[in-house]
This record gives structure tokens, sequence and C-alpha cells, in this order.
């Protein structure tokens, strides 16, 4: 009998914005694979499409290289953004969801791919993740029900770096994301 134990690998934690994950192949370094959950460092490759993800993940450029295969997804595609980097535009999201046929949701990643913020089922914006009560006083609710801070989508970049440099600013994973 042939047991193969998967090495977990070192990298940011993936967080799919579905629940529960689907089989998902990120086209990215950086990341931890799990059961449902592979990384494929070089992008679409055989062994990419062998593990036949029902969802897909990476940043925009990497993403935008692969709209010409003929993949058909079930879930959705979920883009990558850092910060000084191209971000997701709305023509990206139109070919995106033209390519791929499914949702296509954004996730502003620091440079460690630690999860800062994403986009939530009703397109709106994206949520900050952590602890955020200081600022959540006097902001409207999402359409989503999610009570995290929701930044417009054009304007993200900018009021998430401000976010994120001032005082007081959310702490995730035991550090401030101002730091």
């Amino acid at each position: 009998m042939l047991i193969n134990f998967r090495r977990r690998s070192s990298g940011a934690l993936f967080i799919h914005p579905m629940n529960p994950t689907p089989r998902t192949a990120i086209l990215s370094p950086g990341f931890q694979e799990t059961r449902l959950v592979r990384v494929f460092p070089h992008g679409w490759t055989e062994d990419a499409a062998r593990f036949e993800p029902s969802s897909i993940a990476g940043p925009v450029e990497q993403l935008r290289r692969w709209t010409k295969l003929d993949l058909r997804l079930r879930h959705a595609v979920i883009v990558f953004t850092y910060g000084g980097e191209v971000a997701l535009s709305d023509d990206d999201r139109d070919i995106f969801w033209e390519a791929f046929g499914v949702p296509v949701f954004e996730q502003y990643l620091d440079r460690g791919n630690e999860l800062l913020a994403v986009e939530c089922d009703a397109h709106t914006g994206l949520h900050l993740v952590g602890d955020f009560e200081t600022l959540n006083r006097g902001r409207k609710g999402c359409a989503c029900g999610s009570p995290n801070p929701r930044l417009p989508r054009r304007a993200r970049i900018a009021a998430l770096a401000e976010l994120l440099t001032g005082v007081g600013a959310p702490v995730v994973g035991g550090r401030s994301m101002g730091q």
C-alpha cells in the first residue's frame, strides 16, 4: 500500500469567499495548500488541469493570461490585488466573467499574501478584515450583512492605505495592519 503524504507548504492562509470552499487552484505562489486548495506557482499547467478546480485564484496579470483557455469553472474567480500594483478594473471584471462564466471576487492582500480586505456578494466594495470596532461607528451596513467597514471599489487603494497606516490601525493576526 502506498500512502502519499502531502507536506504542508508554508505561506499565507487562503480564505475563499464561498463557504464551504470549493476545489480551488491558486495560480500564484505563497499560499498554504489544503485538501481542496492547491497552489500552482507557475500558473495554469497540466497539473492544475488534472486537479479539475471549480474555482481559480490569482493576481490580475496572471488571470488575464488564462482567459484564452477554455476553462469551465463552477464557482468563482478570486482576483488578488496588492497596493502599488494593477488593481481589478471594471473591464477586467467583464473579461473574467465572459471567459470563465462565474462571479468575480477581489481580495486585497499585503506583500506576504495576508488578507486585508475582501469583496462580498453585494460587490459594492471591499470589507476590511480584522478588529474594526472603532472604525465601525457611524458607518452604514452592507447589503451582504457584514459588520466590517466597507470601502467603495473605486476609492479602495487610497482609503485602505490611509486606514492601514493611520493611528489605531486595525489588528489582524496579532499585529497592527499599519505596521
